[in-house]
């Protein structure tokens, strides 16, 4: 497991208005919270770490839509893939993909319709219409 003290020593370092807090998860909590799990026993808490940094890089925390959320987080990925040189962090592709398939398998089974199982499409107001039998329905919780 990676030195997460370490490593919350140089983000803070080079982030001074940064505020970065033990939790029961990494998260980025807007506008300047980042929070880490000190019992972590995942093996890339540190990508997990500048993910949630990524987050607070690209300032994008608002979304409209269950597509845009996914999008947000590739880029918060994204931006951890740059980063990653800064703290001589190896970036970890596959698992970075591991982590965004669990977005897009949730994103695909909250389009699913309930009545006749095929994809709908989202409108403005995050209600989901089933284009075949016109049913209707609200996304669910979002993945961790």
């Amino acid at each position: 497991m990676p030195n997460l003290k370490k490593l919350i020593a140089k983000i803070s370092a080079d982030y001074p208005e940064l505020q970065l807090a033990p939790g029961e998860r990494f998260q980025f909590s807007p506008p300047s919270t980042l929070y880490y799990d000190p019992q972590s026993t995942e093996k890339r808490s540190d990508l997990l770490l500048l993910h949630e940094l990524g987050h607070y890089l690209i300032q994008k925390s608002n979304y409209s839509s269950d597509i845009e959320l996914v999008e947000i987080e590739s880029q918060a990925w994204a931006k951890a893939r740059t980063i990653c040189p800064n703290y001589d962090i190896q970036y970890d592709e596959d698992f970075a993909e591991d982590r965004l398939d669990s977005y897009r398998d949730w994103l695909h089974l909250v389009s699913l319709c309930k009545n006749c199982n095929l994809a709908g499409y989202q409108d403005s107001t995050q209600l989901y219409h089933c284009p075949l039998c016109g049913a209707t329905w609200k996304s669910r919780i979002i993945p961790e």
